[in-house]
Order: C-alpha cells, then structure tokens, then sequence
C-alpha cells in the first residue's frame, strides 16, 4: 500500500520558513536598495529596490564590485574601500553623499553598511542599504535659495541706501584720490632720484675697492723691499734654512699681491668676466695651501691626479682658500692632527670638487644655515672668523653655473662639495 502523500514529505523548519519570508521581504522592498557585498565589495545579492535606484538588472551586476556606485574622484581616492575599512572595524558605516547610478547619472544617498560576521565572529561580508534621498535634498536646497531669494531681496534694499550714501562718499574720495595721484607722482620722481643715488654708491663702492686694493698693495710692495733688502745686506751670510725662508716670504707677497688683484676684478665680476684659462687645480691648490700656511699639526693630503681645466683661476683659488681655512680652523679645535683631505671626481658637465676634514661636524639642521653671510655655528671668542667665507663660497660657485653642498653629522668631521662647470674647450688629465 502506498502511504498518503502528506505523510511522506519532510516537514520544512520553521527556520528556513522564516528566512524565505526574509528573503521575500527583502526582494519586495522598492524605496530601498538592499544588497549583500562579499567582504572583497563584490556583489552577492540585488532586491528589486536596487534596480529600481541603481538601474542595473540583477544579472547585470552580481559578481561586479560596488564601486561602480561611486563617482570617478570617490574611487580615485579610495572612498569605497575606506567605507569597507570602518565598517570591518566598527561594525557599521553611514554616509550621504553622491552615488552613481547604470546611466552615469548621479542621486544623492544615504548609505549604511553593515558588517556580518559569523558565529565564530569571522568576517564573512557586508549588509548595504541605500536609500535615494535627492528629492528631499532639491527640495532643502529650494528652501535655501528661497531664503536666500528673500535675504537678497532685503539686501537688495539696504544696499540701494547704501550705494546712495556710498555716492557721496565716492565724491570726497575722488578728491582724495586726485590728491593721492599727485603725492605718487612726487614719490615715483623720489624713487628715480634714489635709483640714481644708489647707482652712484655703487660707483663709489667700486672706487672705494679699487683704493682699498692700492692700499693693501703698499705694505705688501714695502714687505718686499725690506725682504730685498735684508738679501742684498746679508747675501752670502744667510745659511740653514734661512735663505730658503726668506725666498719663500718674497713668493708669498708676490702671490698677495696677485690674489688681491683677483679679488679687485672680483668685485667688478657682475659687468666684466676674466677669460678662463687652463688651470692645473694640483698646483693652484698646493699654492693655495702655501699662501694659508697651516700650522705643522696640520696635514692636508691632496689627490695626485686633480684634473687640469678651463677656469677662471683667482675665483676658483679662492674658493679652495675659503674651503681650506674652514676646515683647519674648526678641526684645530677639537683634534691634535687636524687631517683635511682634497679630492675630486669627473660627473660628465662638470668636476666635482671636495674637501673633507676630521673636525667637530655638523648637524643637519644646520646644513642650511651655514651658507648665510655672516652666519657662524661656535661663538666667535672660541673660532674665529667673520662667517663670511662659506656665503663667498656659495657666490663665486654659483655665479659660475655650479653648486655648493655640504655631508656632515655632529662629531664625524664634514666635507663640503662644489661642482665646476666644464668649458666647452675643457680638457681633463690624469
């Protein structure tokens, strides 16, 4: 026999009865987009409510990611996975703001996202709600232009006044203004006057170097004639090294003297250049270092192979004088075998010089600072100097096309760089 059929089938649970009913609900709602998201913010589910807002059919977006909702600057910025992010970490996200439905128009949104989890409290994907709220926005933003509407319309009113005392007012400054117009005019005669005078002390700051340069001259030519005539008195007489100190005194001045009428035509530098010459950077640092005359504790190593370029020589020598002096000055201080180091290297427009000392250092907050004119790091009755050679460094080096840099931490020494800017006739030997 065969048992009726209401007694062979199988029950449904009263559970998925309940989550069918759910389902249902959820797929009949129309006035809210409700949409499941895997926890990548893919689409797993679609109720009508979302095709309804959104316009995608459900087949058409299943398995696609939700940023397809957003505006091109929201995905540009990563809104969409930044909403996923709080989400995750909250338990929920809200927003309103712009969405973008199938078309490309665009509907303004309150959206919330919900984090589901299962019972083991894993993140398994999101709950999203939508909801179309641009009629209620147009209809707040009538309500704000008619207020606005209104509030114009009494400024309107109060201006009208206004403009009628403001009319008045114009009058009397127009007459100001024709007043003003005349005091310009005296001021702009003042500042040509003042451009002309400046132009004159700049003649006489010219003047005064030229004279200035003179005067250094004659102590140096008499430094010379008693040194010529301490030899003519004592000729034959002098023994040990005396002699060759003597000789080596008379080089010096010589050297003075050339290196003051290098910084005389350095000053004019910004109207007239000096033709650049081949110059043999071994040998105009070695006499560099012979017009600094270190002290014996001092050792200054220079690389064997300094190239030989086209430059003009007394900038370039001072450059490495200012540099030289620098770095024996502060790393007496702090050490009994002051070591600086001179070296070089070919970076294809350009040589690239360095001078690399064992002195207290700097810290990079500095790196900056010490290149101002008159800027020192170490009080001046512990070092002295002006400040004044560094800022040179950085005017000869930079006029010429190169640049000036420094590598130095607190306690490891320094070592300053410039680059020179090769000539088109520049040559390089070993």
């Amino acid at each position: 026999a065969t048992r009726p059929k209401s007694m062979t089938s199988t029950p449904k649970p009263m559970h998925a009865d309940s989550e069918l009913r759910f389902q249902l609900l959820v797929q009949s709602v129309k006035d809210y987009a409700i949409l499941l998201l895997d926890t990548d913010g893919r689409v797993t589910s679609w109720n009508e409510g979302a095709e309804r807002i959104k316009g995608y059919a459900a087949d058409e977006i299943i398995g696609r990611s939700f940023e397809a909702f957003y505006p091109e600057e929201a995905i540009a910025t990563g809104f969409p996975s930044y909403e996923l992010e709080v989400a995750a970490r909250e338990g929920r996200f809200e927003d309103e703001n712009w969405r973008v439905r199938k078309d490309g128009s665009r509907f303004w949104a309150n959206v919330i996202i919900t984090a589901l989890r299962n019972a083991e409290g894993e993140l398994v994907g999101y709950a999203k709600v939508t909801r179309d709220l641009t009629a209620r926005r147009e209809a707040e933003e009538q309500a704000r232009r008619l207020a606005a509407e209104r509030a114009a319309h009494q400024e309107s009113a109060r201006r009208a006044q206004e403009l009628e005392e403001l009319n008045v007012r114009l009058r009397d400054a127009n007459r100001e203004l024709q007043s003003a117009l005349i005091e310009a005019e005296n001021a702009r005669n003042a500042a040509e006057r003042a451009t002309a005078a400046v132009s004159e002390a700049y003649r006489d700051l010219d003047q005064f170097a030229y004279v200035a340069s003179h005067d250094l001259k004659a102590p140096l030519r008499g430094i010379a004639n008693l040194a010529q005539w301490i030899q003519d008195d004592l000729e034959g007489q002098l023994t040990g090294d005396s002699g060759e100190h003597l000789a080596l005194l008379q080089g010096r001045v010589r050297r003075m003297e050339g290196l003051i009428d290098g910084i005389l035509a350095y000053s004019r530098a910004a109207r007239t250049a000096s033709e650049p010459e081949p110059v043999n950077t071994g040998d105009l640092v070695k006499e560099a270092i012979e017009l600094i005359a270190p002290p014996e504790e001092v050792t200054v190593r220079v690389a064997d192979d300094m190239p030989t370029m086209m430059a003009e020589r007394v900038p370039l020598e001072q450059v490495f004088m200012n540099l030289v002096t620098n770095a024996i000055k502060y790393s007496s201080k702090v050490t009994r075998e002051p070591c600086i180091e001179i070296d070089w290297r070919d970076t294809g427009d350009a040589f690239e010089f360095s001078v690399r000392d064992n002195g207290p250092g700097i810290s990079p907050e500095y790196h900056q600072r010490i290149w101002g004119i008159f800027q020192t790091l170490a009080a001046r009755d512990k070092v002295e100097g002006t400040g004044v050679g560094l800022a040179v460094v950085q005017k000869v080096v930079e006029s010429r096309g190169g640049n000036v840099s420094v590598e130095s931490t607190q306690g490891q020494g320094a070592t300053f760089r410039f680059s020179w800017p090769k000539n088109e006739l520049q040559e390089a030997t070993g």
